[in-house]
């Protein structure tokens, strides 16, 4: 009886915190939306806009994709100088809202445009903010390595700016990136190092999400009554605040604490609350995962049927987010990103050098120019002092001679020098002639080294397309050899080509040898790692 009336005390109480957050927010909601309807101009509107997109993306990200849109359909109609900084806002708001439905090339996309603004107006502090999503993409993704590189750019630039608060953000998330690679003594050292920056800076609300990461490795670590308890005290938190993706997370989590300690129904009951609040935010990669351990419940429940419909649910959703077609997408992006930046530093390397060499060559044309008139002064200088000893040679005739033959001789020797020195010149010519030629060559050697390299791949540039391959794929070989399968450096090409998505005719081509040959390769190679028959080579490589 006690216990019924506790509950009566405290649900109106509960209710009304709930009610004055929604009414709150509603505010929120209103407040903005008549700012975007009252506002006196494009500037205003595309502000309140903003204000709007970003206060909806924890709430409900389809209404802020909407609101963003609108914003950078204004923004494109204003003049280059004034929407660079407002563009590159939008653009990264977008890429967190196609995160989370699951869109990862389109967010990889508006990140790189994002980056690409900030780069041009030297904003470190934003370059950081993308290094960080882009991290997360690569996390989501399940390419850890990639994404924990990200996640130390981020700490670099955030340090150098004194940015205490977002190092120890970053510091939680790339816990996380470990914790899933199995990492967990770093993990654990990352939300330590995150939990004593918030607790001097008095930041409860970033407590509490390394509480729940905190509560996750517990998990982990097969404390699930610790990982529960967590879970529960950001129950509350997460309502009032009406974080519905949070709320969510929480949910699935303490449902899976339960599912460790066998108590499956109690599992099921939040496994259902989660699964409600995937599907009303539509986000697939929480929907997919939700199914799938609600399928595991219902198994060990022994309701095979629903058990069953459910595992189909997770496939149907989870192969419309993680595909092979989304990772060459997004894989392809960076890539392009890459290049483009390589591309702008050789163009300004070249132009710089070109520049040099100009320089130096309107140089010595100059020197030239001079010792040329210098030879033609002392000529002169030459005639006069001899017409000039030849006036006063009747009256000095033996100081005239001597002073003649020493004149001479020094006239000789300086001319000497010059014709020297102008040789030497000329010779420093031809080679800067010769040097500038070289240039020239050398770049059209490599570009049309480029050229050959994207039709065929022959034996002398293996190595550097090996070496560009290893950089897309950095674990691709490593992993391979780690399992005790040591490739020739034909079978490398040729897994390698498999892993670029060709076909037998493109290996053909590339490789410069029949189809024929690249069956009998094939062929080969299954038979000495033992493939079986049925499984693509690839496939048995990388598992």
């Amino acid at each position: 009886m006690k216990k019924i009336v506790i509950i009566i005390c405290i649900c109106p109480l509960f209710f009304n915190s709930l009610v004055f957050f929604a009414q709150n927010r509603d505010a929120t909601v209103i407040s903005l939306k008549n700012e975007i309807k009252l506002a006196p101009s494009d500037t205003a509107k595309i502000k309140a806009l903003i204000a709007l997109g970003d206060y909806q993306i924890t709430r409900d990200f389809r209404k802020a994709e909407k609101h963003l849109l609108d914003a950078l359909e204004l923004i494109k109609k204003r003049p280059e100088e004034e929407r660079q900084k407002t563009l590159a806002i939008v653009y990264e708001s977008l890429g967190i809202v196609s995160k989370r439905k699951g869109d990862y090339p389109e967010a990889v996309d508006y990140y790189l445009k994002s980056l690409n603004l900030y780069k041009q107006l030297k904003d470190d502090s934003n370059i950081a903010d993308i290094y960080h999503n882009m991290a997360m993409v690569f996390r989501d993704q399940k390419e850890y390595e990639k994404s924990i590189q990200y996640f130390k750019k981020t700490i670099a630039l955030k340090n150098s700016l004194g940015e205490e608060k977002g190092v120890a953000i970053v510091y939680n998330m790339m816990g996380v990136a470990y914790r899933q690679s199995k990492q967990m003594d770093l993990a654990y050292n990352s939300y330590q190092k995150a939990k004593a920056i918030f607790l001097r800076l008095e930041d409860k609300e970033n407590m509490y999400r390394v509480n729940s990461n905190l509560a996750a490795w517990y998990h982990t670590q097969k404390q699930y009554q610790k990982a529960i308890a967590i879970y529960k005290e950001n129950l509350e938190f997460d309502a009032k605040s009406n974080r519905r993706l949070s709320l969510q997370r929480v949910y699935y989590n303490i449902a899976g604490g339960y599912m460790q300690l066998k108590e499956y129904k109690n599992a099921l009951s939040y496994i259902d609350q989660a699964l409600v609040i995937a599907k009303e935010q539509q986000v697939k990669t929480r929907i997919s995962k939700s199914y799938l351990r609600r399928s595991f419940i219902l198994k060990k429940l022994e309701n095979y049927k629903e058990a069953l419909e459910d595992y189909r649910l997770h496939k149907k959703y989870s192969d419309s987010v993680f595909n092979i077609e989304n990772a060459k997408k997004v894989q392809a992006m960076e890539l392009k990103y890459q290049f483009n930046q390589e591309k702008l530093a050789d163009s300004l390397y070249f132009a710089k050098e070109k520049s040099e060499l100009t320089l130096i060559a309107k140089a010595e044309t100059a020197q030239k120019r001079f010792y040329f008139i210098l030879l033609l002064v002392t000529i002169a200088a030459g005639i006069a002092i001899a017409y000039l000893i030849r006036r006063v040679y009747r009256g000095r005739a033996k100081l005239a001679t001597i002073a003649l033959e020493k004149n001479k001789q020094e006239l000789i020797n300086y001319t000497k020098q010059l014709v020297a020195k102008s040789k030497e010149q000329e010779e420093l010519a031809k080679e800067l002639d010769k040097l500038k030629a070289e240039v020239v060559e050398k770049s059209s050697l490599k570009k049309l080294h480029e050229v050959a390299a994207e039709k065929i791949l022959t034996k002398d540039d293996w190595y550097n397309f090996k070496e560009k391959f290893v950089r897309a794929y950095p674990s691709f070989f490593e992993s391979i050899n780690q399992k005790g399968y040591q490739l020739t450096q034909s079978e490398e090409r040729l897994v390698a080509m498999e892993k670029l998505g060709l076909d037998t005719r493109q290996i053909a081509n590339m490789l410069a040898i029949s189809e024929d040959s690249v069956m009998m390769n094939r062929y080969r190679l299954r038979k000495k790692i033992n493939a079986p028959k049925a499984a693509p080579i690839l496939e048995y490589l990388e598992n």
